[in-house]
C-alpha cells in the first residue's frame, strides 16, 4: 500500500536500522505520519524480537512473532546482509534515496563496517541520522552495552521504584526507557526534517536511553541537588497519606486519593475496559493482529494501522529495484546468500 499523500510525512523515506522497541518505535511513529519505512536486517542478524518463546520451530517462526509484528506492521522489509562489503553497498544505495536513518546497533558497529556518522554525513549532506543508544555517542561510558534494567539503574529510576531498601525495575524485555525513547526520537526527527527545509543540511541526532530517563525525572533531580532527596515511597506517602493504593477486598487493588478512587487495572482488564478499547494505544493491523498503536491524533486527518507486518525479505527485489539495481544484479546477491526471505540460523531456544 503506497503512503497516504495526505499525511504530513508523504514523501519522507525512512531508512530502519532499528532493533527491539528503541529503533524500531521510532520509525513507526514516522511511518504513521506517512513516511515510507524500509527495514533492513541481516539473515544471519535478525531483530531479536522475531525470536519467540513458543514458535513451532518447522514453520516460518521468524513471520510469526507478536511481539515483532506489533511494532514493525506496514514496514517494508529487506533482508540484506550488512556485514558483507556488497551488502553494504547496496546499502548506501538505500540511503542516497533515503531522507532519514534510524539505528540503535551497538555504538561503534557502523563505524566498524565503513558506515560511521562522519563518513555517512559527508556522503550523503542531507541524510538526517538519528542513533539511539544507551548512554549517548560521548562521556564514559560510551562503550557500555545496556538494557532497560541498566537504563533504569544507570538513569535513577530505579533507585525512586518500589519500596523499602531494594530497588525495582520496570521490567526486562518491555521496559519504560526503550517505550519512551521513540517520542523523543521521532520529535527530534521532525525537528530536524524542519531544520533541513531551512538550511539545506541533515543532523545527526544523538539519543542516549540513559539522559532521557534522567530527563524524566525532573523535579526528583532538582530536590537531590538542593539536597533533599526523595525517598523511596513505594504505593504509600507519608507527606500525603490520603494518596495510596491498597487492597480493594475482592483480590484486587485500588488507587485512592481525596475526594477519588480507581481500580488499578493489569493488561486484562483493560482489554475489557471500553475506554481503552475507544482510544489508540493498542490498534490492530489489517490481519487482525493486535498492533502498536498512535499516541495523538490528527484532527483533520484519521490515523490508522493501514498494513499487516510484512514477511523477512518480501519487498527484496522491489525496494531494490527502485535504487536502481538490475535485475541480474539482484539475482546475483540472492544467488550469494546476501539477500534472503529466512535466517541462515535455526531458531534460538
Amino acid at each position: 500500500m503506497p503512503p497516504d499523500a495526505a499525511l504530513p510525512l508523504a514523501g519522507i523515506r525512512v531508512v530502519d536500522l532499528g532493533w527491539l522497541t528503541a529503533g524500531a518505535a521510532s520509525s513507526t511513529l514516522l511511518l504513521d505520519l506517512g513516511a515510507e519505512v524500509v527495514k533492513v536486517e541481516g539473515p544471519g542478524a535478525l531483530d531479536p524480537f522475531r525470536n519467540w518463546d513458543g514458535a513451532d520451530p518447522d514453520t516460518d517462526w521468524w513471520n510469526r512473532s507478536p511481539a515483532y509484528g506489533f511494532t514493525n506492521r506496514g514496514k517494508q522489509s529487506v533482508c540484506l546482509d550488512l556485514k558483507h562489503p556488497r551488502g553494504r553497498e547496496v546499502l548506501l544505495r538505500l540511503l542516497a534515496g533515503a531522507d532519514v536513518l534510524i539505528e540503535n546497533y551497538r555504538r561503534g558497529v557502523l563505524a566498524q563496517w565503513g558506515l560511521g556518522v562522519e563518513d555517512l554525513r559527508r556522503r550523503f549532506p542531507r541524510l538526517i541520522i538519528a542513533s539511539v543508544s544507551s548512554q549517548g555517542e560521548d562521556g564514559p561510558d560510551r562503550d557500555m552495552v545496556s538494557f532497560g534494567s541498566t537504563l533504569e539503574a544507570t538513569g535513577g529510576l530505579a533507585a525512586l521504584t518500589g519500596a523499602g531498601e531494594a530497588p525495582v525495575i520496570t521490567g526486562r524485555d518491555v521496559n519504560y526507557p526503550d517505550q519512551v525513547v521513540c517520542l523523543f526520537a521521532a520529535g527530534a526527527v521532525l525537528a530536524a526534517l524542519l531544520e533541513r527545509d531551512r538550511t539545506g543540511e541533515g543532523a545527526h541526532l544523538d539519543l542516549s536511553q540513559r539522559e532521557l530517563t534522567s530527563f524524566l525525572l525532573g523535579e526528583e533531580l532538582i530536590a537531590a541537588a538542593a539536597g533533599t532527596p526523595s525517598p523511596r515511597h513505594g504505593n504509600a506517602d507519608p507527606a500525603d497519606p490520603a494518596e495510596r493504593v491498597v487492597p480493594d477486598g475482592a483480590g484486587g487493588w485500588r488507587a485512592e486519593w481525596s475526594g477519588g478512587s480507581a481500580p488499578v487495572r493489569d493488561g486484562m482488564a483493560l482489554a475489557a475496559a471500553e475506554d481503552f478499547a475507544s482510544g489508540t494505544a493498542v490498534l490492530r493491523s489489517p490481519d487482525g493482529r493486535p498492533a502498536k498503536g498512535i499516541p495523538f491524533r490528527l484532527s483533520r486527518r484519521p490515523l490508522s494501522v493501514r498494513e499487516a507486518c510484512h514477511g523477512l525479505g518480501a519487498d527484496n527485489r522491489a525496494v531494490l529495484r527502485a535504487t536502481g539495481l538490475a535485475e541480474e544484479e539482484i539475482a546475483g546477491l540472492e544467488e550469494a546468500g546476501l539477500l534472503a526471505t529466512g535466517p541462515r540460523k535455526p531458531r534460538r531456544d
